[in-house]
C-alpha cells in the first residue's frame, strides 16, 4: 500500500505506544506479519465478525507504526479492506481533528510545566524532549502527558504509519469512514486525569527510560507474530514500571473504558456489514476485550489471519 498523506508524527498518542502495539523500530529482513499456522485463540490480528443474514466485518488490531513489515499488508488482510463498503477507525485522522489534538497538547489556562513539576523533572524534560527538536519554550507549554507521550513513541522517519494510510486509501476510494472516538473524549483520557498523575507518568518516563526502550525493541517482531496474548504481556511489563495505583488508572482509562465504548460503537457498523474496523490490537485480547466483548454481544468472532 503505497499512499501519500500528511505527517502525523507527534499526533494520535493514544496513539502511541500504550496501545503499546504503537510503537515500531527499524525494519530488520523479516519481510511482513508471520503468516505460520494459528495454534492458539489469541493467534490473530484479523478477525471475522458474523451475524446471520448480514454480511461480513472485520476487526483488525493495528500498530502505529512505519515500518515496512506492518504497512505492506498481506493478502488476507488487505483484500478485506480492499473488499468493505465501511472503514472505521479509532478516530478520524482529517486535519481539522489533527489541529485540535495538538492544540490540547498545551495548557490554556495560564498553568506551565515548570510551575507544576520540580526543577529536576523539569530540566530532564526539557532535556530528553531537545532530543526531539523541541525548544524549551514549546516544552514548558506542554501538558505532562503530552510530554510522556512524546517520549514514549520511537522517532519516525515518515509519519506513514499504518493507519494514517488506511484512512488515506478509505478516504481516495470513497468509503465511509466512522471514527469510534471523538478528539473530545480521547483527549478526555489524559485531561481528566489527576495533574499529579500526570506528572508521575512524566516522571516514570523520564526514570525508566532504558527499561521502556527494551521494550520498544521487541514490540514490532511481537506485533509481526499475531500473538494477542504476547501483546498483553508486553504491556502488563510496561505497566509494572509504573506504580500500581496509577497503573490500574491509566490501563481503565486507556484500555478497558474505551474498549466498552468502542465495541457498543461497532454494533451499528457490524448490523450493516461489510466493514473493515481498525482499532490498536492492545484493544483485542482478554476478558475485557473487543474480541470478548463483541462475542458477549452475540456476534461470531474468528481469527482470519
Amino acid at each position: 500500500m503505497k499512499i501519500s498523506s500528511p505527517r502525523f508524527s507527534l499526533v494520535i498518542p493514544f496513539l502511541l505506544l500504550f496501545l503499546f502495539v504503537g510503537c515500531a523500530n527499524k525494519p530488520t529482513n523479516s519481510n511482513a506479519l508471520n503468516s505460520s499456522s494459528q495454534s492458539s485463540s489469541n493467534k490473530g490480528v484479523l478477525w471475522k465478525v458474523e451475524k446471520p443474514g448480514v454480511t461480513p466485518s472485520y476487526v483488525f488490531g493495528t500498530m502505529h507504526s512505519e515500518d515496512e513489515r506492518v504497512i505492506n499488508l498481506p493478502d488476507e488482510i488487505n483484500n478485506a479492506f480492499t473488499g468493505a463498503k465501511i472503514f472505521a477507525m479509532e478516530m478520524v485522522l482529517d486535519e481539522k481533528t489533527t489541529k485540535e489534538i495538538l492544540r490540547g497538547m498545551y495548557f490554556s489556562d495560564g498553568r506551565t510545566l515548570k510551575s507544576i513539576t520540580s526543577d529536576k523533572t523539569y530540566q530532564l524534560a526539557v532535556t530528553e524532549m531537545a532530543k526531539k527538536d523541541m525548544p524549551e519554550d514549546l516544552v514548558n507549554m506542554m501538558k505532562p502527558w503530552a510530554i510522556f507521550t512524546v517520549l514514549s513513541m520511537p522517532e519516525q522517519k515518515t509519519g506513514l504509519f499504518l493507519d494514517a494510510l488506511l484512512y488515506q486509501s478509505a478516504s481516495k476510494n470513497g468509503k465511509k469512514v466512522i471514527g469510534l472516538e471523538s478528539m473530545q473524549e480521547q483527549l478526555a483520557v489524559f485531561d481528566d486525569m489527576k495533574i499529579e498523575t500526570q506528572v508521575s507518568l512524566l516522571e516514570s518516563t523520564l526514570e525508566n527510560g532504558e527499561d521502556l526502550n527494551k521494550i520498544l525493541d521487541e514490540t514490532t517482531e511481537i506485533y509481526l507474530t499475531r500473538d494477542l496474548q504476547k501483546i498483553l504481556d508486553l504491556n502488563n511489563r510496561y505497566m509494572s514500571l509504573l506504580d500500581k495505583e496509577i497503573a490500574d488508572e491509566f490501563n481503565q482509562r486507556l484500555i478497558i473504558d474505551r474498549n466498552k465504548r468502542m465495541a457498543e460503537r461497532m454494533k451499528p457498523l457490524i448490523e450493516e456489514g461489510n466493514a473493515f474496523i481498525a482499532i490498536g490490537a492492545l484493544h483485542l485480547p482478554g476478558e475485557g476485550g473487543v474480541l470478548s466483548l463483541l462475542r458477549k454481544k452475540g456476534y461470531k468472532v474468528k481469527s482470519a489471519f
